[in-house]
């Protein structure tokens, strides 16, 4: 079975942490493409959760990579840097629906 990681800034991971999960801090503007193709390699995550602004440096080449394997498969996160903030960034459900049918909507909650 296939283990879960998630990947955050410093000092972000502690709650998943204490929620029993795995988890590794990376330096803010930090390249991981490194870190993804080593993970791919040893091929202990199934799951790889990703905080979103270090998720968007990853080069499309090892995207490319990942998605022909298939795994780890990548979940982007959006996690608020301070109480009552705003999403950061925008939604993965807005931008997959612009991608399927080429067109922005915009969604209520």
């Amino acid at each position: 079975m296939a283990d879960f990681l998630i990947i955050t800034g410093a000092g972000e991971s502690l709650g998943f942490r204490c929620a029993g999960l795995d988890s590794r801090e990376v330096k803010e503007g930090e390249d991981i493409s490194g870190l993804l193709l080593n993970l791919q390699s040893e091929g202990r995550y199934g799951l790889v959760a990703i905080e979103e602004r270090f998720l968007n440096r990853v080069s499309e080449n090892v995207m490319k990579r990942i998605r022909k394997k298939g795994l780890p498969i990548i979940i982007p996160l959006n996690l608020p840097q301070k109480w009552a903030e705003v999403e950061y960034g925008e939604s993965p459900i807005v931008r997959l629906i612009r991608r399927a049918i080429g067109y922005q909507i915009k969604l209520k909650r």
